[in-house]
Parts: structure tokens; C-alpha cells; sequence
């Protein structure tokens, strides 16, 4: 079986042009972004598939530490951050320099050249213009390393930047090694900290430290200048930091090994021994490549243009990004982790920065069908979250952030444990999904904002103080549906009828005479004026056009509210072929998402925004597969090109990866929580699926042309399969799913729709 499996990766290296599956990844995409436009709003990470933590070249401070655009680099970032959105925790850098000594972020930065820089998700490299100074970097689970290569020089200096928000640095100069710890980024519990050992392979030929003084809001004190101190050993505020100098020859390298910890030093150094044992640079990257080709060879895709094949690796690349998995070994070899509920240290898994409302829909799922394992894993951490702070967080970074609607790890538990995954106290996790459909949240937990009105009118009101009241409804009732699925397959048939009727709630928003999901007073008024091209107001990132759609859990009762198939497929067609203006609504000014919609030429469908990334697989409902066959391919092609500006939209923890991976895969998860996939049209001519279980599922595309894209036929391990979907036991029960491919719609194929949940 190895040697298979050996002579299969040999073949797509082959294919990709004797490529390392690790080299395939492109981390520079993504990375042009701005406030005012996302192509991505990535940074170009090395980590290990769920790490810990990563690094990055930092360019500035804020959102975004890295675009592509600008043209200097200010430090080598440790970070946690999980989107231009979100907050960073325990954050700090390093900056190698040469000649004076200089510690303000914005005067040693340095210009470098994209010709001289080098991106791979475990390995990242890049010549400092101003220094001349070869940067690389390479991570471990819980730390990374570092190696930086000088000129000839008397004054080669690394500097250590601890951050705003409170830090401290501790040197040690006669093991060649740096202490300290960055306590900023954490809300709503005490005693955070990261902490962090590094350990040089060079003596000391000087060091110090160095204070920035500032509030503890990092605001700068006017008057108040920069300290350096020279031979001070140790130093605690606001910002500060610390220096260590060499004398170097030409080409000299000078290698830190990093380890960290959310529970101490003495933790942070025991992960450094244990992730790092040896010195030296070239190891780490040894471990970090082959721990990202076992990665990335749990699919191999063979066909399709190189462009397509490098955009689905690194998309892959991406969907294992986060969240990140925090637990650590301590001395006794036990695995713990420090909590961001009540800021205590307990036993087994933690996790943090994912949001939830985004990834239920395609990157949780991805889990269920490629990581079981892992996405167990994330389960008992979820459930660990629950135990420690009292609810399923919705957004952890590290702790509840209260970002986004609706309590979407209802959906992550309910489709695991449909799709037999189990590993983990269902007795609790049923529990904790029971408590977010039935109770107010408490601080730090907002959870369902609106629950007690939802339960008692139908619908979240507008004029009761919560925003997005008609997404929150709409999300609340799919949610009931995962809590319904899991109650059932439980046997609490009480429970059952209960949420399985609130999923209809949506019904109370429809209005028929405008076509749409419209917000309501708690008297049951309409709100007035109504326009479906406004944004915001009762609409989370999005206006009607998008919103109309997001009743997952009940397609055929959706078309009868809208007057049958037929009405349905025209309000469909209507979407992407209508005006891609927009109203600012309640946003009151232009956001990213608004003009990323408007430039992608699909008319109202906002790919570059979640709400919408199941809608294209509603033409299998309506018995129109090749509709939505037609639209996958324009949406891969056009709106996932290489490059650091090829993307349009937020990247939001994996979600828009996930979304590809399936997508170009030919499957779908329409509704997580039912376990069965709507069948689109594969973007590749071969691709092998190895699944945890030993099991292989092959998917094959028979095209003549480039341009076939519509599906003809189907069959499955040789029978045929006339229906657009497929179960997720049959993939797992491993086979061979064959598409023909042509040129024109084969409008008889596939038109029975979907099953009912």
C-alpha cells in the first residue's frame, strides 16, 4: 500500500512539474489587501497544519501586518491573528540590523525586494535591503526558528520588539538566551500572558534593553523619549524590548530556536526542547516540509491548469490554518491548556481564533470527511470552552468574542455526530447545543441575542435592540435544525418536535409581495422604507438579494413560500444576472464587501461574502444542476486567480479555501448537520481522497476539452447515479465517483432534487 501511495505522489510531482507538494502553495495570496479592499486578507503565515501559533514578515502594526504593496519590513511577527478583523494576542518580533543600533519599529525597518523573497508555508525567506541580511524562518508546533545570515560586520544585532500592551524581557547571557512574555490582546479574564524562550547559537557581544514609552492603549508619550539600555538585563512596561549584538563574518549565520507558552516560561521551554531538541535551522524545516506533504497528500489532484492546481493546494493550505490548537504537554507529560474563560490551567484540548459563522458551512465539513479526528479534537475543546466559561464560544480569540450572529457550533457538533463522529462526551455536547437554543447568554457569551422574542414571536424584532435581527432570524432556525438532527438521532423526541418547528420561523419573515426576507417590528409591522439593494440595517454583511436564500434546512418549503419550482428557479436566475449596485443601508457608508461584490460581475450573488456559498448548489434542488454546474466553474475561474491580488473577499479562517477544495472536488455541503453532498462538476481530471479510515475516494472528470464542463453522466463504482447528490458514507466507504463531461447541458440528468433532511 506505501509503495502505491509512493508511486501515486510520484505521479502528481510529475504532473505539477517535479514539484514538492509542500512547494505548491502559494502564502503570497491573499496578501494584497486593505481596508477598503480584500483580495484575501491573508499575510504570507509559515505554521504547521492547526499550530499553535505562526510567523510572518511584518510591515506595519494594525489589521494587517503584511501587504503586498508596501515596500518595507519592520520585524519577523509571532502571531496568533486570525483576520484583519480580529485582534492578535501576546504578540512580538524579531528584526536583525546591522550598524547603529536602532529600535523603533518604523526607523529599523527595511526595504526589500519581492525578487529576493520566498514564501512556503513552512518556510519563509527574504534579503533585507537596508542590512543585507538573509532572513528565514520556519515553524514548530508551538514556537519556530529563525536563521539570519550577515555581512561582515562588528555591529549585527537582533532585535527583540515585546510589544504594546504590557511585556517583560529577561536576558541571559551566559546560556545565549532570551526570556519574557507579552500580555496584551485578551479580554474579559485575568493573567493572560504569552511566554516565550528563545535560545541563540552565537555568544553574546552585547546586549541590553530598550522601553518606548506609552499608555497602555500604545499611544506614544509625547515628551518622553526612547530608553536603550546597554548590559541591562531585564525590563518590564508598556513596550519594551531587548538587543543582543555579534560580530560577524561574511555570510555568517546566526540561528534562534523559539519556543512558546499561555502557561510560562518554564513551559514555553520545556515546548522548545521538545519540538526543537537539536540546534541547527535546517531541521526545523526537514520536520515543518514533511509535516506539510503528509498534509497536503491527503488529496491529490492530477488534470486542470497548473494555475488551478497550485490555487487548490493553497487553498489547502489556508483551510488548516486555524483555529489553532493551544492545548501543550507539561512536565508530567500530561496535555493541558490554559484557559481564556477563567484563566486557569486544566487538563486535555483548547482552541481558538476561528469564527464559527463562517466556517460551519464548508470548512467544518471539509474536517468531517478529511480530519475526523482532528475534528474531534476541536469538539472536546469546544466542549472544554463550555465546562470553563459556560457556553460554545462563537467566536474565540482567544476567548468569546461575541463577533458575528447565531451559535454556530450547534452546527459543527450536530453534523460530527451525523456523519458518525463521536469521540468525544455527547451527552454534554448535546447539552451545550440544548442551552444555546433555549437560554440568554451570559457574560463573556452573548449567544443567541434576541432568544427570549425569537421564541416567543417567531422572528427576532427589529425595534427590541438587536441588530441583524432578520439574519439572526434566519440563522437561529437553521440552527435549530442542527439541535433538532442531534435530538433526534438521541431519541429525545420532545426536544425533537420543539426545535424542529422553530426551524420554520423563517416563514414569519417572508413577504410575498416583494419576494423577500424582510425585517419586522415586535407588533408584527413591516419595516418601512424597503429596498433589497440596501446593505446592513436587519442584514448581516449583505442586503435581501443575498439573504433570501439562507434557509439551508428547508429549500422545498423556501420555494413554496415563493410559488413553486418555477418561481423559484426565476428568482434564482434573477440573482446573478441582475444589478450588481448597492445601497449603503444601514452602513451608512461604502464597506469592502459592497465594492468586492459589485466588482465580481455575478450580479447580487456576493461570493466574497459567506451567506451566499451554498446558493449556487440551490439549482439542484430546483432539478437545474447544470445551472449550477455553469456557475461553479465561472465563480473557481474568475474569482480565485494566482497571485497576491487574485482573490476577491475575505479568506475569514478557511471558509473561502474550503469552499474551492469542495467545489473543484464536484461536491458540496449544502446543510451541514443532514450528511449528504449536492453534486456540482469537477474542476480536475483525477482526484484521490485518502481518508483516515485506510479507505481511497476517487473522483474522475472524462472531458474531451478544457471547456466541458456540464455533466452528461454519472456513475458510482461503476453504476449509475442519476440523482445530483451524494451520501457521505459513500465517500467514506471509499470508490470511484466518474463524471462525463460536455459541452452543453444534459438537461435530463440530475433532475429529481434533493432528498428532505
Amino acid at each position: 500500500m506505501k509503495i502505491v501511495r509512493g508511486l501515486m505522489l510520484l505521479a502528481v510531482a510529475g504532473v505539477a512539474g517535479a514539484q514538492s507538494l509542500a512547494d505548491l502553495p502559494d502564502p503570497l495570496v491573499g496578501t494584497w489587501s486593505s481596508f477598503e479592499l480584500s483580495h484575501g486578507n491573508t499575510y504570507p503565515g509559515v505554521f504547521l497544519p492547526f499550530g499553535a501559533i505562526g510567523w510572518t514578515a511584518q510591515m506595519s502594526e494594525g489589521g494587517w501586518p503584511y501587504q503586498y504593496f508596501r515596500e518595507t519590513i519592520q520585524g519577523f511577527l509571532a502571531t496568533h491573528q486570525p483576520s484583519a478583523w480580529m485582534a492578535n494576542y501576546g504578540p512580538f518580533s524579531l528584526m536583525p540590523i546591522t550598524g547603529v543600533l536602532e529600535v523603533a519599529p518604523g526607523v529599523r525597518a527595511s526595504h526589500f525586494q519581492h525578487a529576493n523573497e520566498q514564501a512556503r508555508p513552512y518556510r519563509y525567506s527574504v534579503v533585507l535591503d537596508a542590512y543585507k541580511v538573509k532572513v528565514e524562518m520556519a515553524p514548530s508546533l508551538h514556537g519556530g526558528a529563525f536563521r539570519f545570515t550577515y555581512p561582515k560586520t562588528e555591529d549585527a544585532y537582533v532585535i527583540l520588539d515585546d510589544f504594546h500592551g504590557g511585556g517583560a524581557v529577561q536576558i541571559h547571557p551566559e546560556s545565549n538566551t532570551i526570556t519574557g512574555k507579552n500580555s496584551s490582546g485578551v479580554r474579559n479574564v485575568a493573567g493572560f500572558a504569552q511566554y516565550f524562550a528563545m535560545v541563540f547559537d552565537h555568544k553574546f557581544t552585547r546586549s541590553g534593553t530598550w522601553e518606548i514609552p506609552e499608555n497602555a492603549q500604545g499611544r506614544a508619550i509625547q515628551g518622553q523619549p526612547t530608553t536603550i539600555a546597554a548590559d541591562s538585563a531585564g525590563r518590564e512596561g508598556n513596550h519594551v524590548g531587548a538587543y543582543v549584538g555579534f560580530a560577524t563574518k561574511e555570510g555568517e549565520a546566526v540561528t534562534v530556536r523559539i519556543g512558546v507558552s499561555l502557561i510560562s516560561v518554564e513551559q514555553a521551554e520545556r515546548n522548545l526542547r521538545a519540538e526543537m531538541p537539536e540546534e541547527g535551522f535546517d531541521p526545523v524545516v526537514a520536520r515543518a516540509k514533511s509535516a506539510w506533504e503528509r498534509q497536503l497528500a491527503k488529496v491529490e489532484v492530477q488534470g486542470g491548469t497548473a494555475a488551478a492546481r497550485k490555487t487548490f493546494y493553497t487553498a489547502m493550505y489556508h483551510a488548516v490554518q486555524f483555529p489553532h490548537m493551544l492545548q501543550e504537554t507539561d512536565a508530567a507529560g500530561k496535555m493541558v491548556h490554559w484557559s481564556p474563560y477563567d484563566g486557569k490551567v486544566h487538563p486535555g484540548e483548547m482552541f481558538a481564533d476561528n469564527g464559527f459563522w463562517d466556517t460551519f458551512r464548508a470548512q467544518f465539513p471539509l474536517l468531517t470527511l478529511m480530519e475526523p479526528k482532528k475534528d474531534a479534537e476541536i469538539i472536546r475543546a469546544m466542549l472544554n470552552a463550555y465546562d470553563e466559561g459556560g457556553f460554545i464560544p462563537k467566536w474565540p480569540n482567544p476567548g468569546e468574542t461575541n463577533v458575528m450572529i447565531g451559535t454556530h457550533g450547534d452546527s459543527v457538533v450536530a453534523d460530527a455526530y451525523m456523519k458518525g463522529i463521536r469521540d468525544y462526551d455527547v451527552a454534554k455536547a448535546y447539552a451545550a447545543l440544548h442551552k444555546d437554543a433555549t437560554e440568554k447568554g451570559t457574560p463573556p457569551f452573548q449567544a443567541r441575542s434576541g432568544i427570549e422574542d425569537y421564541i416567543k414571536l417567531g422572528f427576532v424584532p427589529y425595534d427590541h435592540g438587536v441588530h441583524e435581527s432578520v439574519a439572526c432570524t434566519l440563522e437561529y432556525a437553521y440552527d435549530d435544525f442542527a439541535v433538532a438532527q442531534m435530538a433526534k438521532a438521541l431519541g429525545k423526541e420532545d426536544d425533537y418536535k420543539v426545535f424542529q418547528a422553530r426551524t420554520a420561523n423563517y416563514r414569519n419573515l417572508y413577504d410575498a409581495k416583494t419576494g423577500f426576507m424582510r425585517g419586522r417590528k415586535s407588533d408584527g409591522a413591516w419595516i418601512e422604507p424597503f429596498d433589497p439593494l440596501a446593505w446592513g440595517g436587519v442584514y448581516t454583511e449583505g442586503n435581501a438579494w443575498q439573504w433570501l436564500w439562507s434557509v439551508q434546512q428547508d429549500v422545498p418549503g423556501l420555494m413554496e413560500l415563493m410559488g413553486g419550482r418555477d418561481a423559484f428557479i426565476k428568482k434564482l436566475d434573477e440573482l446573478f444576472s441582475t444589478t450588481a449596485d448597492f445601497k449603503v443601508g444601514g452602513y451608512g457608508s461604502v464597506i469592502h464587501e459592497m465594492t468586492e461584490a459589485k466588482m465580481a460581475g455575478t450580479g447580487q450573488y456576493a461570493h466574497i461574502n459567506e451567506p451566499v456559498h451554498h446558493v449556487i448548489y440551490l439549482y439542484d434542488y430546483a432539478g437545474q444542476p447544470w445551472k449550477a454546474q455553469q456557475w461553479v466553474h465561472k465563480v473557481e475561474n474568475e474569482l480565485y486567480k494566482p497571485g497576491p491580488a487574485g482573490w476577491l473577499g475575505d479568506e475569514d479562517t478557511g471558509q473561502m479555501s474550503s469552499w474551492y477544495i469542495f467545489s473543484s472536488l464536484g461536491f458540496y455541503p449544502v446543510l451541514p448537520g443532514q450528511p449528504i453532498y449536492a453534486l456540482g462538476s469537477p474542476q480536475f481530471d483525477r482526484a484521490v481522497l485518502h481518508l483516515e479510515n485506510g479507505k481511497t475516494f476517487t473522483v474522475e472528470a472524462a472531458r474531451k476539452a478544457a471547456g466541458d464542463i456540464y455533466v452528461q453522466s454519472v456513475t458510482l463504482n461503476g453504476k449509475a447515479l442519476n440523482r445530483p447528490w451524494i451520501s457521505h458514507s459513500e465517500i467514506t466507504g471509499g470508490g470511484l465517483l466518474r463524471f462525463q463531461l460536455g459541452p452543453q447541458p444534459n438537461k435530463q440528468w440530475g433532475t429529481e432534487g434533493m432528498p428532505k433532511p
